[in-house]
């Protein structure tokens, strides 16, 4: 029972990196949002890799550890917006798979 509460609680992590992703893709945003948009995703991949760590998934492991290191607060790494955008996309579908395969891990 604790992994699939575990699955849940990185599943609602996931869907709120993944809305401030959105917003942020989609439209310009304030400084302050950007910043506190690093802060909260690099925290849930952090998380994630951690989870995918316990879970024996090692290359959601390494994918997960690429986003927290490019979502890094402290060292940033991209500075042009048209790269962040993709970024953003891409860390967006990345949390999308994973839901349906950590989802599906731990139905079985």
């Amino acid at each position: 029972m604790k992994a699939k509460s575990t699955i849940l609680l990185l599943c609602a992590a996931w869907l709120i990196a993944a809305v401030m992703l959105v917003f942020a893709a989609v439209e310009r945003q304030s400084d302050n949002f950007y910043t506190l948009l690093r802060w909260i995703c690099c925290t849930v991949f952090a998380y994630s890799a951690a989870i995918s760590f316990q879970m024996k998934r090692l290359p959601w492991l390494w994918i997960f550890a690429v986003l927290t290191a490019l979502f890094n607060p402290i060292f940033l790494s991209l500075r042009d917006r048209s790269l962040w955008i993709a970024a953003d996309w891409l860390s967006i579908g990345a949390m999308v798979i994973a839901a349906f395969v950590f989802r599906k891990a731990s139905k079985t």
